[in-house]
C-alpha cells in the first residue's frame, strides 16, 4: 500500500548565485508552481524528443529566452 502522505521531490545541487537569483526574482510561494510547470513542459518535450532536447538544454542551444521569442510572435 502506498504512503499517501508521500511527495516525491526533486533535489538538485545549485550555486549560491542560482539561489541568491531566485530567491529575489520568484515570488515566496510561486517556487512550486514555476518548477511544476516547468517539469511538465520539460516532459511533454522529452516525450517526444527526448535525447535531442536533453543535448540542446545541456548544450545551452536551447534555453528558456528561446520560449519568450516563441511567445512574442504568438501575441
Amino acid at each position: 500500500m502506498k504512503n499517501p502522505e508521500w511527495r516525491p521531490r526533486l533535489s538538485i545541487e545549485i550555486t549560491q548565485e542560482q539561489y541568491s537569483k531566485l530567491q529575489k526574482l520568484i515570488p515566496w510561494g510561486l517556487k512550486g508552481s514555476l518548477f511544476s510547470a516547468i517539469i511538465d513542459d520539460l516532459i511533454e518535450a522529452l516525450e517526444t524528443n527526448g535525447a535531442m532536447v536533453i543535448s540542446a538544454l545541456v548544450s545551452r542551444k536551447l534555453k528558456l529566452s528561446d520560449i519568450s521569442k516563441i511567445v512574442k510572435d504568438i501575441d
